[in-house]
């Protein structure tokens, strides 16, 4: 259940729908469920996510016939680095307000 501070950060980010936010980490994230969130969150900005799709145009899957069977080696994924002082700029979704809200403790939101 949401408190009375979540709804009020709720309701500022819900004024203005579609537009841009800044999300910034200020924070050492202590929860897994809150690095899943951010990671998504952040993965829809083209400047913090350029890392991992760089290494994903370069490493492709390796299919090899192994035992009889074919067998592929997939490369490792590459997480985006989450300490503090790293920012994006997102769309403000119903949906991305509602996940921010829910890491509301790790980073700061200002609208662009």
């Amino acid at each position: 259940m949401l408190g009375s501070t979540d709804l009020e950060y709720i309701m500022a980010l819900q004024a203005i729908p579609g537009g841009k936010v800044r999300v910034t980490i200020n924070k050492l994230i202590t929860r897994d469920s809150a690095v899943k969130t951010l990671e998504r969150l952040f993965m829809t900005d083209p400047v913090a996510s350029k890392p991992v799709v760089d290494r994903a145009k370069n490493h492709k899957d390796k299919p090899k016939r192994r035992g009889g069977r074919i067998w592929t080696k997939y490369t490792n994924k590459v997480h985006i680095g989450l300490e503090k002082g790293v920012t994006a700029t997102i769309k403000a979704t119903p949906q991305h307000v509602k996940d921010l809200a829910a890491v509301a403790d790790f980073v700061d939101v200002a609208s662009v």
